[in-house]
């Protein structure tokens, strides 16, 4: 080595295959499935999923890796792809794949990148000396000598007023994928440069003692970095591509032929082809259900049938037309559907006559050769359905918009594992779409483990910790509904003990006041976590208390109950009226009870 010491061991990279397309390459599947969002189809880094993400996605287009162990200028190694793919971009939206991919996926997945880019070869990776004891002093002192702070600022954070704005140091962990330690890390970074930005590479310009003593300054800075930054967008994001607010109920990807399901406004059938049986000529979902009936039939009783509901009548009722249009785009999407049928089939798989659907079609379906389908891999990823289960950044409400369900999957742990929406809410293909109205399902995607003590003092504290334990999204998701925790003390007779008795609530208590959208709490649980609820009582018959109960209410559609109450206490003319107490019946009719327990109150006093 001769006195060298390597940071990171990298393999040389030969030149990229000529023509390469990456659909074509093996391992596009996992592309798709895992990539394609946020890195587009045209691995440009305008997915569905780029105004979302936090830090924009990277552009694969022109050969250029962001963290690499080659000098500044020269093309990175398969090792250093590899390396980002495998560990992830702390700080930003790019996971971890080295627990969802095999050695051989990850190396096809480094192919179809490369394959995006110019033919090239990679450079020689840096070997820096072996690093001496840590200097975080001396390390400060060169930020100021060597210019740092004209881009990082004197304190690391930053200055807002640049192109590229560097993220600030002392909020966010280091975004490149960790090595051996911080500490080689950021010495990496500082060596090579950061391609794409202004930030130059110091390997060969400075001493290597210099670039070690400056990670140790960067390291100490980062020293109450967040571990996990906050999900919080910008409110007010742009189209990657059109420069152009985000339109609700629209796909914001770009470039990619699966834009012809949701990537604008569904536009109107037409006339049906001569060539199309009556039946396929319709747009109803009774006359889809003639060939289609195991779907038809999940279909019927899921909320999607019912999104034309009482409750939406009676809030559209008022509304001038192109108002009750835009809500259209996703309670109705399909123009000259029958409208009462809310989202239906044809809403999700008929553009301009043509079927669309999943690739491995039903071997049970009979093949039609004058009804024309094609399949697309969309109809198998989360992104299918953030058209109308996420809400463009500019409508955030305190940093979240009040649709958020794909970028909280986005974020989340099932994503990286290529867990997809419909894994849960489809599987098996079934169309029925469970979820917070099904008791089956909050019981699936709920953890709950109880108990209860009496302290010396006489105090009675019972805990209920519930956990996220199978929802791909935070629970509950939207605004919509609300989890109750209730904690109650009981005698010896199973009699509630008067004044021991509490609640809370978990989810996103939001509300519409003169001056727009106001958030007062956000309970949620994100998924793999969990809340604690303690309730402690002394005063009172709390004595006699021999059991705790703790049960989770469910009220799958609380804030429109609360809307609904308010609205009938209003000015009403009767056909609205009317609406809104049929919607209230049905708001209270569907709360129900998930799980409910009893647990010994145990005691902690000494004999």
């Amino acid at each position: 080595m001769s006195g060298r010491w390597i940071v990171v061991i990298a393999v040389l990279v030969g030149t990229r295959p000529v023509d390469a397309s990456p659909e074509a390459l093996p391992g596009w599947a996992h592309y798709d499935k895992l990539c394609l969002a946020c890195h587009g189809r045209a691995g440009d880094g305008r997915g569905p999923a780029a105004p979302y993400t936090r830090g924009r996605p990277r552009d694969f287009t022109g050969g250029e890796l962001a963290w690499r162990t080659t000098p500044w200028g020269q093309p990175g190694t398969d090792a250093d792809l590899r390396q980002t793919i495998a560990r992830g971009v702390p700080g930003t939206s790019m996971p971890p794949f080295a627990d969802t991919l095999t050695a051989a996926e990850l190396d096809q997945l480094v192919a179809i990148v490369r394959a995006f880019g110019p033919p090239g070869v990679a450079g020689k990776p840096i070997a820096l000396r072996p690093p001496p004891p840590i200097d975080a002093a001396r390390g400060a002192q060169l930020w100021t000598t060597r210019g740092c702070p004209s881009c990082h600022g004197d304190d690391g954070r930053g200055h807002a007023g640049l192109a590229v704005v560097p993220y600030d140091l002392t909020a966010e962990p280091l975004h490149r994928p960790t090595t051996t330690s911080l500490r080689a890390t950021a010495a990496m970074s500082i060596a090579t440069g950061m391609t794409g930005t202004p930030m130059p590479g110091y390997a060969g310009s400075i001493p290597d003692d210099d670039v070690w003593a400056l990670a140790d300054h960067v390291v100490a800075l980062g020293r109450t970095a967040a571990t996990r930054p906050s999900r919080d967008l910008d409110p007010v994001a742009i189209d990657l591509d059109r420069k152009a607010p985000i339109a609700n109920g629209t796909w914001p990807g770009r470039n990619d032929p699966d834009a012809a399901i949701w990537g604008t406004v569904v536009a109107p059938q037409g006339a049906p082809p001569a060539t199309l049986a009556p039946a396929e000529a319709s747009l109803d979902a009774n006359q889809c259900g003639r060939c289609h009936a195991k779907q038809f039939r999940d279909w019927s009783a899921s909320i999607h049938a019912t999104a034309w509901s009482k409750g939406y009548l009676a809030q559209t009722y008022a509304l001038t037309p192109k108002a009750r249009a835009s809500c259209n785009k996703c309670h109705a999407p399909l123009p000259d559907q029958p409208p009462a049928q809310g989202v239906q089939c044809a809403g999700c798989h008929v553009r301009a006559w043509g079927r669309n659907g999943p690739p491995k079609v039903d071997p049970t379906l009979i093949a039609r050769p004058s009804y024309p389908l094609t399949t697309r891999p969309i109809y198998e990823r989360g992104d299918f359905c953030m058209a109308c289960h996420q809400l463009a950044p500019r409508t955030a409400v305190a940093g979240r918009p009040l649709l958020d369900t794909y970028r909280e999957w986005l974020e989340g742990p099932y994503m990286r594992r290529g867990i997809e929406c419909q894994s849960c809410h489809m599987s098996n293909r079934e169309h029925a779409w469970k979820g917070i109205h099904d008791q089956a399902t909050v019981t699936q995607a709920i953890g709950l483990t109880i108990s209860a003590h009496r302290g010396k003092s006489g105090v009675v504290t019972a805990i209920a910790e519930v956990r996220n334990a199978g929802a791909g999204h935070d629970l509950p998701s939207t605004p919509t509904p609300a989890m109750f925790v209730v904690i109650e003390l009981r005698d010896g007779l199973d009699r509630p003990i008067a004044g021991a008795r509490a609640e809370y609530r978990i989810g996103r208590d939001i509300a519409w006041t003169d001056t727009g959208w106001v958030e007062h709490a956000d309970t949620r649980i994100p998924p793999g976590e969990r809340v604690v609820v303690a309730r402690a009582w002394q005063k009172g018959r709390v004595a006699e208390a021999k059991f705790a109960r703790i049960a989770i209410r469910v009220s799958p559609d609380d804030y429109y109950l609360r809307l609904y109450e308010g609205r009938l206490r209003g000015e009403l003319d009767d056909a609205q009226r009317t609406l809104y107490d049929a919607a209230l019946r049905r708001a209270r009719s569907d709360v129900y009870t998930v799980d409910e327990r009893s647990v010994p109150i145990a005691s902690t006093m000494k004999p």
